[in-house]
Order: C-alpha cells, then structure tokens, then sequence
C-alpha cells in the first residue's frame, strides 16, 4: 500500500502546479514558516528542496509533502506545491523532485502564472561518529506565463505571451555531535534572466542558519537571509515536541516584524503540517501541508514488491 501511495505521488506532482522564482513569496514549507522561515540548517527530505539542497542527505528514507496557501490571504492568488524525496540504501545521497506554482486569478480567468520545476541532489561530503558534511544542489526550470488581452470590440483575445529560464541553488549542511547544525544556501546562484528586450533578474538570496537541540524534543533554529542588492532579514523559531504526536511551532522574523506559529501532527507515516504567518500590514496567511515519511528508501520500496 505505501509503495502505491508513492507511485500516485510521483504522477499527480506535474498536475499539482500553480511559483517561488519571480515574486519570490514565502516558499511553501509549514513547517519552516510556522518557526519564522528559520529553517537553512534544520530542512531534510522533501522540504530542503526549497531551502537547502544539502539536507537531502540526512534524510530518513521516502517522503512526500503537498502544501497549499493564499499568500497574505489575497483573493486571487494561490500557491501550491508537491515534493518528493527519496534516499540511496547507502543513505549517502538524497534525491527529490518539486513542483510548485503560483497563480494571479480573477474568477476563472488567469492573469499570470508561475510555475517551477526543481530536481535536487544532496549528498555526504564527510561522515563519522562526531560530525558530517553535506552539499546539495537544485536546477530549476522556471516558467512565467501572462494571460490573455482583453476583448475590445470585434478584436479577439490576444495570447502575452510567456517566458522560460533556468535557476541554480546550492547549499551546505555541517552537523556537530546531535545537537549542532550549520547550514548555508545561495539561491540562484548563476543569475537567471527572463524576458526578452527588457531582462529581469530572478531575486538572488544567501540563507545561512544554526540549529540547536539543548535536549530531545526541542530545536531552536536561527537564520539570516539576504536578497542581493535587497534587504536581510533575521529569523529565529523554536520546534517543540509536547508529545510524540504533536509539535508546537514558533517564530520572528525582522524586515517587516512578522510573528508566526503553527504546529505538526504525526500519526505513523502521515504528516500535517499547519503554519499561521502575522504581518503588520498584510493580512495573516496560512499554509496547510500534507504528506508521510516511509523509513524505507525507494529501491527498497521496489525490491519489496518483486
């Protein structure tokens, strides 16, 4: 039954699109949102393909995660995503595949359209029983597709037109005994550019986070976040496990001052995720994920069925 979960999983992720890469909202991961976005040196598996590649390596086995928001709580756009992650049985290397989207519409009609597409592998520098070293990278496929012009008259709805580039992210994970973690990202690292007589750079960011665990059950994360030639933001959050089902989740961020919550519930393979995101200004948003963890990487899943 779970070998089938995942197979569905891999043939709904290209259908499950509506993007991160020109707006550049909040990337859709609850639970790095619910504890401030402070999530460089803590992301693994199907989520450290949106933060940091490198924690594709310390991942468990397989795992999916779909997430849904309304940034800021606008009408008219959605953001959607779907990831999947899988490691080797030498639990060295990590792999995941994404696919996240992000549409502008007015009822039935869409006025533009982002959409990504992200392959990532991460994978284990160094390892002993003190520490270890990861890296990662992801290419993105990025789209940006405008709607059509408005009827006037007798003349038809004319096509805007769209526009395709290609992204690069990298990152690094460091891991110091169990309680430990650096981790540091650059997100386009190669310069995008879409468009054609007036190019526009994609938003280059540099992410680098420490997380700590004073005693099991609870993490305390720390980012900074940098867009090039923008603003840096400093983020900071607590992941506390109250009991084994249930963790609660809290954050800061600066550059706005926004406040954050959320919490996870793990039952067996299941995962739900639920992030609350205060803006001073805006309206509050809120992300809802879902997916499960199997313990057993994919070439096992598949050897398991013969």
């Amino acid at each position: 039954m779970k070998s089938y979960l995942f197979i569905l999983f891999l043939l709904a992720v290209p259908f499950a699109a509506s993007a991160q890469l020109i707006s550049n909202p909040n990337p859709p991961v609850p639970a790095a949102l619910a504890v401030g976005g402070a999530y460089t040196a803590a992301a693994n598996g199907a989520e450290a393909i949106y933060w940091n590649p490198a924690g594709l390596a310390y991942g468990k086995g397989t795992d999916t995660r779909f997430a849904y928001q309304k940034p800021w709580n606008v009408g008219f756009l959605t953001h959607l995503s779907a990831s999947a992650s899988t490691m080797l049985p030498s639990r060295k290397h990590g792999f995941a595949v994404g696919v996240q989207t992000l549409g502008t519409r007015d009822g039935g009609t869409t006025m533009a359209s982002e959409t990504e597409v992200s392959l990532a592998h991460g994978f284990m520098l160094q390892q002993d029983i003190h520490s270890s070293l990861a890296f990662g990278y992801a290419v993105k496929l990025i789209n940006y597709s405008l709607g059509e012009s408005v009827v006037n008259g007798t003349n038809p709805a004319m096509d805007l037109g769209s526009a395709m580039t290609f992204g690069l992210d990298v990152g690094a994970t460091a891991q110091l005994w169990d309680r430990f973690k650096l981790g540091a990202a650059f997100k386009n690292i190669n310069r995008p550019q879409m468009g054609a007589d007036s190019k526009r750079n994609l938003p280059q960011v540099f992410m680098g986070g420490l997380s700590y665990t004073p005693y099991y059950g609870v993490r305390t994360t720390f980012d900074l976040e940098r867009v090039i030639s923008g603003e840096t933001q400093f983020k900071g959050g607590l992941n506390a496990t109250v009991v084994k089902p249930l963790d609660l989740r809290f954050g800061v961020t600066s550059n706005p001052n926004c406040f954050t919550a959320g919490f996870g519930l793990h039952y067996r393979e299941l995962v739900l995720d639920y992030a609350f995101v205060y803006h001073p200004v805006l309206s509050p948003s809120h992300l809802v994920g879902i997916g499960f963890n199997l313990d057993q990487t994919l070439p096992e899943i598949w050897q398991a069925k013969k």
